[in-house]
């Protein structure tokens, strides 16, 4: 299949403008997440600096806000914020995919759809149902993709080493926040699901299936849509407890990864 536009004409774009394969070339894994507090507590970790990566200035449509490069006990990892919404992540994970990353997660908040989903707990999506217009073009053509079962199982026992309450099952997807029903809310309860966000879990899903790679999303939930909007919840401890746990879970899936020889290995 030829494409009109590829992330090698964005990375040719960027060499042009003097970044060099030390700054472009990625291994390991990459962390994207829209929360500070997940950020400062990988920064703990894996003694985050702030990098030089694919810029606003190379990229014709999407780019990263933050990029800062670190280790965890030998791998390399990569974290960003990236441009909210399905779309621009799809460009970012195609980028990522070209520098030479092994594995991306999405490790962030999402809307819960209620029990058993508590506040605070962490939740592991095994698949994402729901159309929407991106994951469509990476093979999701009958609006249901499902997670690699090693990442999964991965996070999940690594959420239950660290103590935190877990829940595997589905996650919706909805574009519009502020078009969600209770009619389609209880639908996609019915289908097994237990958050919703609007579109990224699928598209990462979708991507890393297309381009052989391993995707992994890990949420905490910040509303319960049957209960509305309470912005109060990001003030509280326990979402900032949950954040930390989402930072140190991924690295401890992702050490778990590389020990069964899916990780780590160029």
């Amino acid at each position: 299949m030829t494409w009109l536009i590829t992330p090698q004409q964005t990375l040719s774009a960027a060499r042009q403008t003097g970044l060099g394969d030390e700054a472009l070339k990625l291994s390991g894994i990459a962390v994207l997440t829209f929360s500070k507090a997940v950020i400062d507590r990988l920064a703990e970790l894996c003694a985050l600096e702030e990098a030089e990566w694919i810029s606003a200035l190379h990229h014709p449509y999407a780019a990263a806000h933050i990029v800062k490069r670190g280790e965890f006990d030998g791998l390399d990892v990569t974290v960003l914020i990236p441009p909210m919404g399905a779309s621009p992540l799809a460009c970012i994970v195609e980028d990522l995919a070209a520098c030479g990353a092994q594995a991306v997660f999405l490790v962030c908040a999402a809307w819960s759809l209620g029990a058993p989903v508590q506040f605070g707990d962490l939740i592991v999506p095994a698949f994402s149902v729901g159309h929407d217009g991106t994951s469509i073009h990476y093979g999701n053509t009958s609006g249901q993709v499902s997670a690699d079962p090693a990442v999964v199982e991965a996070l999940a026992a690594a959420c239950r080493e660290r103590g935190a309450t877990v829940h595997v099952g589905g996650n919706a997807t909805c574009a519009a926040l502020y078009r969600i029903t209770p009619e389609m809310a209880e639908e996609f309860r019915r289908r097994g699901c237990l958050c919703m966000d609007n579109g990224e879990a699928s598209t990462l899903f979708a991507i890393a299936r297309a381009l052989n790679i391993l995707g992994g999303v890990l949420f905490q939930p910040y509303i319960e849509l049957t209960q509305g909007w309470d912005p109060a919840r990001l003030r509280d401890q326990r979402y900032r407890d949950a954040c930390r746990l989402q930072a140190e879970v991924v690295l401890e899936a992702s050490a778990c990864l590389r020990q069964q020889g899916l990780l780590g290995h160029e």
